[in-house]
């Protein structure tokens, strides 16, 4: 039996919250874009600071999506502070500190931003299947568009960690040096 009365969550429909989870994406790409500077400067391998300035132009496109996401939706962006994001951003800076040069702090970089895409993909390929889910063509695709990037930027950050059969990555130089 339901003993809500009609004012009470009863009213939150799946467009509720695909809106919400907009705004908290819109608010992780914020500040990640913020923060990925950061990570450019302190990274030393070049094939990572490559990646990392693609993966800011795609964290660009990422904002700009999901603020045409809202607008379809027709809600701000701006106005919840996702703290998922937060948390991994201060674990990034604590770790990019703690590791202030060298190979390894390339392996804590590559770690960190990972974790980030990952978060993404959850978030975003969410976000996709309520918005699916909801006939919203338009909108899941974008989340779609969102989630490619994410993926794209986690596997490249895996060669870099890993190396190829012709090069070694990262992962080897943090544990033999350069």
């Amino acid at each position: 039996m339901n003993t809500q009365t009609p004012n009470q969550k009863e009213s939150f429909t799946l467009r509720h919250l695909l809106q919400e989870q907009s705004r908290d994406l819109y608010d992780a790409e914020k500040a990640y874009s913020e923060f990925l500077g950061r990570m450019i400067r302190v990274a030393n391998d070049e094939r990572l600071k490559e990646e990392m300035e693609l993966i800011a132009t795609n964290v660009m496109e990422n904002i700009s999506d999901l603020e045409e996401i809202c607008a379809m939706l027709e809600i701000s962006p701006a106005g919840i502070k996702c703290e998922a994001m937060a948390g991994l951003l201060r674990e990034a800076k604590e770790t990019t500190s703690e590791y202030e040069s060298g190979s390894v702090c390339d392996a804590a970089l590559i770690a960190n931003a990972q974790r980030i895409a990952h978060y993404e993909i959850a978030g975003c390929g969410t976000a996709h299947a309520f918005a699916s889910k909801l006939n919203l063509a338009q909108v899941a695709s974008l989340f779609s568009d969102i989630t490619s990037r994410a993926g794209a930027a986690d596997r490249a950050l895996t060669k870099i960690a890993k190396g190829s059969w012709m090069s070694d990555g990262v992962n080897h130089f943090a544990v033999f040096g350069n």
